[in-house]
């Protein structure tokens, strides 16, 4: 008969006829299954779905964007005066926006630190497209309400209430998050103090329709002016966003801040490089090798200029100069593009952006010859970029809108207009660009060239509409078979507009004569001849111009017989002759 002492007990030990008085067993097993479960409350479940990345202040945005000192000064006081009720309210919503680099999230982060300082609530999720965990809308409110409990400790009881009674609200819609979560708290407690949001980068949300439904459904809960929140917005000028912000509810809520030429942009970077190259010069490891007077203003000027009114530009531009380990002035230089770069790579973190920005283009191969076409050439009109390429300017212009943050097509002027100076330089750089290279377009520029002229497309443009850039569609071309019987079938009377312009014919056989076809020059030979027969026939006033400079010989030299010469094609000397015998000829 087994015998019984009654155990030391642990706080998980189950206990086995506890209640009961001298028991007496007789054999058999025993099996302890033991269920214990501690259930999450609300505000855990809170803190589950919070992006702590996503904060203003959070230590995971290692020295965030901010303005420089005494830069940006009229946007932020407007954007503050505005929060804090200064000025009459007529709107709840702002939106800063800009093209990519312009410097919205260091406004925005400056915003919130300057309205913090001065005593305005805060609450704030700034977006960031690398980012998993602040990448999509699914913890915007998670986010925002934890930041109201801080800011309003007497919310919590009721946001933590609502979590407990709706265990599933954050597999519920945005609007539904929002209502519960945000708007009743406020409602209830009838909280009287203004409450910014911050909500920044919205085009870095994932999905074109979240980022509408953001907008829309923040907008809806304005409406009405009962609530004492007001919020900023800030994002690129991307084309849903845009419609989102023009739709018509829109129209009493809504204070658009677009960063351009009036808030004296190019003023704020001069004094940014300014106070930065100061800088490099008081506390780089290898300031005693610079200089007094580095850099010279003159390429202080060259970096604003190419910055085109956005702060990215230079803020890369010092970001590499000033790296400790390089002599700052080497660095500039390698910027200016007088060193070559070797490894470094100056322009990282922008090439990064405008990889980002064109690899949401769906038709890239359309856009890139476009964009070839207006950057290699010297023709930036849209509606004759689009007869070029055989489409509508409604076509060109729906198949550019997704890099509307780094350009857009002017209504008024029927032109495509770069937000950046720099983006040409990045489009025409193979390590840069890469895929998106257009320097290795001119074949097939110069191949669509030769078919319009062809087809007698040119000869219906306007004088100034018609594209004189062969010369350069060559330069960057390579002689392949197609392009060479293309050329042969070429005639002047395809194109008799070009030929009033004395230096389009000596650039277009220049551009030929470097090509190698490998058939020993014969078709720089037939195209010659062609154009210089043509030439004498129909424009004999240029002729002499025409001639000069292409020959470089006089207008008396013109009327002698020429003396023999190597029939080399190369030679300077044999194209002399040869034109002075085709002005012989009748």
């Amino acid at each position: 008969m087994p015998v019984f002492s009654r155990p030391t007990h642990r706080k998980d030990t189950v206990e086995f006829f506890s209640n009961a008085d001298h028991p007496v067993i007789y054999g058999g097993h025993f099996t302890s299954v033991s269920n214990s479960t501690t259930q999450k409350d609300g505000f855990q479940i809170l803190q589950e779905h919070v992006s702590t990345a996503a904060f203003h202040n959070s230590k995971q945005r290692v020295d965030p964007p901010r303005c420089h000192a005494h830069t940006r000064e009229a946007v932020l006081e407007e954007l503050f005066n505005w929060v804090v009720g200064d000025v009459p309210r007529e709107a709840w919503i702002a939106w800063l926006n800009g093209a990519a680099g312009a410097g919205k999230s260091a406004i925005c982060q400056s915003v919130a630190e300057v309205c913090i300082h001065r005593g305005v609530k805060v609450a704030s999720f700034f977006f960031f497209r690398a980012d998993p965990t602040r990448n999509t809308i699914d913890p915007v409110i998670a986010t925002l309400a934890y930041q109201i409990i801080q800011l309003f400790p007497e919310t919590k009881e009721l946001i933590v209430h609502s979590i407990e009674s709706h265990p599933l609200i954050f597999e519920q819609t945005f609007e539904t998050q929002l209502e519960v979560l945000i708007v009743t708290p406020i409602r209830r407690l009838q909280i009287s103090d203004t409450l910014l949001f911050i909500i920044d980068g919205v085009d870095e949300c994932t999905g074109y329709d979240v980022q509408i439904d953001v907008i829309r459904t923040f907008s809806k809960v304005l409406q009405h002016g009962d609530l004492p929140v007001v919020i900023l917005f800030g994002s690129r000028r991307e084309t849903q966003i845009q419609m989102a912000f023009n739709a018509r509810d829109m129209g009493g809520i809504l204070k658009q801040l677009p960063l351009d030429n009036n808030y004296q942009a190019e003023e704020d970077i001069q004094r940014f490089l300014v106070d930065r190259f100061d800088d490099i010069k008081l506390t780089h490891p290898q300031r005693k090798r610079l200089k007094p007077e580095w850099p010279a203003a003159e390429h202080v000027q060259q970096i604003v200029d190419k910055s085109s009114g956005q702060f990215v530009y230079a803020s890369v531009v010092i970001k590499f100069v000033s790296m400790p380990s390089s002599n700052p002035s080497t660095q500039l230089e390698i910027v200016r593009g007088l060193r070559p770069a070797g490894r470094a790579t100056p322009f990282a973190e922008l090439d990064a952006l405008y990889r980002h920005i064109f690899l949401q283009v769906e038709d890239i191969a359309a856009v890139l010859g476009i964009l070839a076409y207006s950057i290699l050439g010297s023709i930036n009109d849209l509606g004759t970029s689009a007869y070029f390429f055989d489409i509508t300017a409604d076509d060109a212009e729906s198949m550019l809108a997704p890099l509307t943050s780094v350009l857009h097509c002017d209504a008024e002027w029927d032109e495509i207009v770069f937000h950046h100076a720099s983006l040409p330089d990045f489009l025409r750089d193979k390590e840069r660009s890469q895929e998106f290279c257009i320097s290795e377009m001119g074949t097939d520029l110069t191949i669509l060239w030769f078919k319009n002229a062809a087809s007698n497309r040119f000869k219906t443009l306007w004088e100034d509409e018609k594209n004189m850039d062969l010369d350069v569609f060559l330069g960057c071309a390579k002689p392949t078979s197609d392009l060479r019987a293309l050329m042969m079938h070429y005639t002047p009377l395809q194109t008799p507009f070009a030929y009033s312009w004395p230096t389009w014919p000596k650039s277009v056989l220049d551009e030929i004569r470097k090509m190698d076809f490998g058939d020993n020059g014969e078709l720089y030979r037939i195209m010659s001849d062609r154009i210089f027969r043509y030439v004498k026939k129909e424009y004999p006033t240029l002729l002499v111009h025409i001639m000069s400079e292409f020959t470089t010989v006089t207008k008396e030299e013109l009327g002698r017989r020429p003396r023999p010469v190597d029939q080399s094609i190369e030679a300077k000397s044999t194209i002399q002759s040869r034109f002075k015998k085709w002005l012989k000829r009748g």
